[in-house]
């Protein structure tokens, strides 16, 4: 057995054999070496059942036990065993373990041995284990060497070193080892931040990116380096597992990599190119510009540099971040201003986004004025001008080199030498852009003025200079109320009059140079025609002369003639109404028949006539103006009907209306004699013979009572139509009839058998053969015809809704109240006056109203079935079951209701 083979049991071996050999001298002897090198109380029974877990510990047990006495190994030599032949060395080491004791270990000596056993041999480790942390228990041979057995955080044996080559700590955590020039960058928020006695006090997510010194670290028992950090004014942070930072050499910690672009907004912050060395300048020079970030470092100082790099990729040195502010592009930062610019570049580009993939050409921009409202210094070293124009739209951004900046809202000067017809009689000449002081243009009206440059105002207006012919300014006009002309002549004026010349000694002239033309003699007292005549920068007013050949004379000052009567007519002053009958035609706003509007929203509308003109075409023009004064055109009294008053003509019709709200006048007349009120008339129903469409915009119905009686002029407004029964309802006919249409070929109706009405609840007897609820197959005859219309997609809650009668919809008078009141109807004595009218159509509702004298009065209701208006079929629920047959009832009747599915 080797030297380092365990042997502490041999004192145990001995006090349990000799008490069964008696050999009490043998255990004297033991006992006395055992205790000098043994402490029994330190000894566990977990200690000795380790002891021998191999049969070669034992055979060592037994090897002592030989050395004592002879006796004593004839006794256990006795006993199975695999004892082998030792040396004396290796029978004179015992091992020492502290009772339930264990203690933390750092390995200090980088030159230290594991050995697979007590001065056994050396595991070669690569000596990884220097400054790791293990539970030790305490091994001392015979010769006083003590020996720690090392074991990691699994409880796996690792070896055993001298203790000489260890240190014991003061817990797990382990030996703390000092660190100097080292630094830590949090990078996780996931872990926890420990106090100097490894209990927790936080997390890591306050101090996220954050730099810290490391004053030192300890290799845990659990396998894990920690760091105990402090800031730059070395006040202890806390402790930190390793992986949760990243370490480095210099104070400015990690580098943090991005790719973001930061504008500089101070120019007295200092600029390093290396943050472990002093400034070498400041932000001065590169205020307002742009940069490329590509990392940023957390300083143990507690501040945030960023790396700046320009354009062309070059370092420009590290700033604080409070020197510069996040863009969200290449274009740098938002910078407010508040100016105007005229554009001066007619081919450059104007950029929605700062990508400058996406532009318009400053072509239909060049010489216009508009505002700056802000600007950003770009990455790429160019200013770029957020423009917008004088409606507040935003037209994109553009190189500050293209435009020119300008005093005011005027824009840039631009000089030119023309001549100008001022077309505007009621606009305004400026003294300045401020708007504020002005004159008319009423008495330059039609007169030809000088321009010696102009202005793009941002309001997008271009201004010219006006100059009168004395050389006086008269100030800024708009370009839209003034005719540039190529002459002082000024512009010409489309007309188409007659004239006659009434100077006898006048020049009509070829020409505004006035050297040529001829006298007006033999032109005097004649009539001609005028085209179109001038202002001239002179004052005067010529007129371009035309013989009734069509050959034109000159320009003839218009002094020297008399306007005559034009083709229209003389102007007729009246006072009366018209309707307009005709949605085709035009109404014209001049007689040159070339501006006018179709009569298609004025027909049938009320109008007031003024006057009206005889054209020379033989037509009678009336001038129309509607009930706000307001003038519509001239319009061929073809296309409307003389009225005796402002309601207009009275338009058939034939249809029920309901009164719904209150407050309003049933008139007499439409002098607005009022008869009665509609408060006391609410939820009556009328026949609307006649409508009018009054001049007021409002539509009056002319009301009969259901005797005949004409009742009196309601507005629209204060009464409903009466729908038809499927719109009431919420579907159509033809969903109806297609509903019926497809059964009626089989049993899904016919044959369903009668269930008289005897609850309130009205499903039992909505249950036909083909779709029967829980109730079984039975209709009664209100029930087919609510099955039906529901099945078509009708809301019969419109019926029970507002009557809310017993039988709900299964009972033929709600379907009466609730028809009657909303939806149009008609009523008949007999069948054959219902199929004489005309009125019936297949898939409407019919009902018959009881004679209420009868004992067993009743009602009925079915749907119409004829393929004509007088067919005389129906389809409905009676005693005998569903049927279609003639039109009938199983009781007597007062009257027929038809009510129409539209």
């Amino acid at each position: 057995m080797k030297k380092t083979k365990v042997l502490g049991l041999t004192f145990l071996v001995i006090s349990l054999c000799v008490p069964l050999l008696g050999f009490k001298s043998v255990a004297t002897e033991i006992s006395t070496e055992a205790n000098s090198i043994l402490n029994t109380s330190e000894i566990q029974t977990s200690s000795s059942l380790k002891m021998f877990e191999s049969t070669e510990t034992l055979s060592s047990s037994t090897a002592v036990v030989n050395k004592t006495s002879e006796s004593s190994t004839t006794s256990i030599s006795e006993q199975p065993s695999t004892t082998t032949t030792e040396s004396s060395e290796e029978k004179n080491i015992l091992m020492i373990t502290p009772t339930d004791e264990k203690f933390y270990i750092s390995i200090t000596d980088k030159n230290y041995d594991l050995l697979d056993e007590p001065d056994g041999t050396i595991i070669d480790d690569g000596k990884q284990q220097y400054q790791k942390t293990f539970a030790a228990q305490s091994v001392i041979d015979q010769g006083g060497t003590e020996y720690y057995e090392l074991s990691n955080s699994v409880n796996h044996l690792i070896g055993y070193i001298r203790s000489t080559s260890a240190e014991i700590a003061e817990g797990s955590q382990g030996k703390f080892y000092s660190e100097s020039n080292v630094y830590a960058s949090i990078v996780s928020a996931n872990f926890d931040l420990l106090n100097e006695k490894f209990q927790k006090q936080g997390t890591t997510e306050k101090i996220i990116d954050h730099t810290f010194k490391i004053d030192g670290y300890y290799n845990h028992f659990d396998g894990k380096t920690y760091y105990l950090l402090s800031n730059i004014n070395s006040q202890r942070i806390g402790i930190v597992e390793s992986l949760a930072v990243e370490t480095s050499k210099n104070a400015s910690g990690k580098a943090n990599i991005v790719n973001d672009f930061y504008s500089v907004v101070k120019d007295d912050q200092k600029l390093w190119l290396d943050l472990e060395s002093d400034a070498t300048g400041t932000t001065e020079k590169i205020m307002d510009q742009t940069f490329n970030v590509k990392e940023w470092y957390y300083h143990l100082d507690g501040k945030k540099y960023y790396a700046l790099y320009d354009n062309s990729g070059n370092f420009k040195g590290f700033v604080e971040e409070s020197s510069i502010k996040k863009a969200s592009s290449r274009g740098g930062i938002w910078h407010s201003a508040d100016y105007y610019v005229s554009i001066t570049k007619n081919n450059w580009t104007i950029w929605y986004d700062f990508n400058f993939k996406n532009g318009n050409s400053t072509k239909n921009l060049y010489q216009r004025t508009y505002k700056v409202t802000g600007y950003y210094k770009h990455f790429n070293g160019t200013e770029y001008l957020s423009i917008y124009d004088n409606n507040g739209k935003w037209l994109g951004y553009l190189n500050a080199d293209g435009v020119e900046v300008t005093n005011n809202p005027g824009g840039k000067w631009n000089s030119t030498n023309q001549y100008v017809t001022v077309n505007k009689s009621n606009w305004t000449i400026w003294q300045d852009f401020n708007f504020k002081n002005g004159t008319s243009t009423k008495n330059r009206y039609q007169r030809t003025y000088r321009a010696t440059g102009w202005y793009r105002h941002y309001n997008g207006s271009k201004y010219l200079s006006i100059y009168d012919n004395n050389g006086k300014w008269l100030g800024y006009l708009n370009a839209d109320g003034a005719q540039v002309t190529n002459n002082p002549g000024g512009k010409w004026n489309s007309t188409n009059q007659y004239v006659t010349v009434n100077k006898s000694n006048w020049t009509i002239w070829k020409d505004f140079n006035f050297k040529n033309g001829t006298s007006t003699k033999n032109l005097y007292q004649r009539t001609y025609r005028a085209t179109g005549w001038y202002r001239h920068y002179n004052g005067s007013k010529y007129l371009s002369i035309y013989d009734n050949n069509g050959k034109w004379l000159g320009y003839l000052n218009a002094d020297g003639a008399q306007v005559a009567n034009n083709p229209g007519g003389k102007w007729n002053s009246t006072n009366q109404y018209v309707t307009v009958n005709k949605s085709n035609w035009t109404i014209w706003q001049d007689f040159d028949f070339k501006s006018g509007r179709s009569t298609k929203n004025l027909n049938t509308k009320t109008y007031k006539v003024t006057g009206w003109y005889r054209h020379y075409n033989g037509s009678k023009y009336l001038s129309l103006y509607d009930n706000n004064g307001k003038w519509q055109g001239y319009l061929n009294e073809g296309a409307a009907a003389s009225v005796s008053g402002a309601q207009g003509t009275g338009f058939s019709t034939n249809k029920s209306v309901l009164v719904i709200k209150n407050g309003y006048s049933i008139w007499n007349n439409f002098n607005w004699s009022e008869k009665t009120r509609t408060n006391s008339l609410i939820n009556k129903t009328y026949q609307v013979k006649w409508y009018y469409k009054h001049i007021n915009g409002s539509t009056y119905y002319s009301l009969y009572e259901s005797n005949g009686k004409w009742f009196g002029y309601v507005n629209s407004d204060a009464v409903r139509e009466r729908k038809g029964t499927a719109s009431y309802l919420g579907t159509t006919r033809q969903r109806v009839v297609n509903e019926l249409t497809a059964h009626q070929n089989d049993r899904f109706y016919f044959g369903t058998p009668y269930r008289g009405l005897s609850s309130s609840n009205p499903e039992p007897f909505l249950s036909p053969y083909g779709a029967p609820n829980a109730y079984g197959p039975g209709m009664n005859c209100t029930g087919f015809v609510a099955c039906v219309m529901r099945r078509s997609g009708g809301n019969l809650n419109r019926i029970s809704g507002i009557t809310q009668g017993w039988g709900s919809y299964a009972n033929a008078y709600n379907w009466r109240d609730a028809l009657m009141r909303n939806t149009e109807y008609y009523t008949f004595s007999s069948v054959d006056a219902l199929l004489k009218s005309g009125k019936a159509q297949k898939g409407d509702i019919i009902y018959f109203d009881p004679v209420w004298t009868d004992i067993n009065y009743d009602c009925h209701i079915g749907i119409f079935w004829g393929n004509s208006s007088n067919e005389n079929r129906i389809w409905h629920q009676v005693l005998a079951g569903n049927m279609t047959s003639n039109i009938f009832s199983g009781t007597r009747f007062s009257k027929i209701y038809l009510f129409p599915q539209d």
